[in-house]
């Protein structure tokens, strides 16, 4: 059996995103080309396989675009895909929560050691297991070290960052609804500590954007899944903060992002160009 993290990151890679969100490529980057000056300069933050972003039209526009994620892998084969060839110094390694792979595999270990512990127990104990899981979340929440990239002031001219807010904490709950299959802790405890967590991580990635930003942050927030009620767990939080911040919103609009069509699953995306 592999480590339950390792299984979690697999799933959280759709093999046709690419063809997939060609619309909301298209969209995206057009509305980046509008609200931007060209031959000024691009930083991406949390680009991933940029199946979001058309790298071709945005290299032509830009002087130079930064690519910054956590996964250097997900970007090569990103720019690869989109037969486009970008120098290796404007691929930016970083971790922007700060809990390195390292510290999920171990909790996922230890998690699976102490199940197998109880299923061997004629009456197996939950809330033992509840509780190591959220001492080890304490943990890891305390001792997590983003990379320190919010020192530094203008990066880019502009800095965008679409559909990341909402994922930076999410693996504790996932990997919570995985243990559930196999005893009964309540996730309840989990989800409330998280959404504690919340404001902020938002606050803080919110204030790195735009120390990061020369000229304007153009932020992608998703405010709701087509067809649920209710807002998305990061990206609620940080355009509440956004609207509140008093920072000056030039231009914004709304579009329909098919996020994972086989799982009709979708999202009414937030667009907004903001200046620093």
């Amino acid at each position: 059996m592999g480590n339950l993290y390792d299984d979690l990151l697999s799933l959280q890679t759709i093999p046709t995103a690419y063809t997939d969100w060609a619309g909301y490529r298209e969209w995206l980057t057009g509305f980046i080309l509008e609200q931007t000056d060209p031959h000024a300069t691009a930083c991406i933050v949390g680009a991933g396989a940029c199946n979001d972003f058309d790298l071709r039209r945005l290299s032509g526009h830009f002087d130079r675009v930064l690519l910054l994620d956590r996964n250097t892998d997900a970007m090569r084969k990103g720019v690869e895909r989109q037969s486009i060839r970008f120098p290796e110094e404007c691929f930016i390694q970083a971790d922007l929560l700060g809990i390195p792979d390292e510290t999920y595999r171990s909790i996922a270990d230890h998690m699976l050691s102490a199940i197998r512990e109880q299923q061997r127990r004629t009456a197996p104990d939950a809330k033992a297991v509840e509780r190591l899981f959220l001492r080890e979340m304490d943990a890891a929440y305390m001792n997590r070290q983003p990379d320190r990239l919010m020192e530094q002031s203008g990066i880019a001219d502009y800095v965008i960052c679409c559909g990341v807010h909402s994922q930076l904490l999410t693996m504790f709950p996932q990997m919570v609804n995985v243990y559930r299959r196999y005893i009964d802790i309540r996730s309840e405890a989990i989800e409330q500590k998280v959404r504690r967590w919340i404001p902020g991580v938002m606050a803080e990635l919110n204030d790195a954007l735009f120390l990061w930003a020369r000229k304007g942050v153009i932020v992608g927030l998703e405010e709701y899944r087509i067809g649920e009620i209710g807002g998305i767990d990061g990206a609620s939080q940080a355009l509440d903060l956004l609207q509140k911040s008093g920072y000056t919103i030039l231009a914004q609009s709304s579009l329909r992002w098919d996020f994972d069509p086989k799982r009709n699953k979708a999202y009414q995306m937030r667009i907004m160009r903001i200046e620093p």
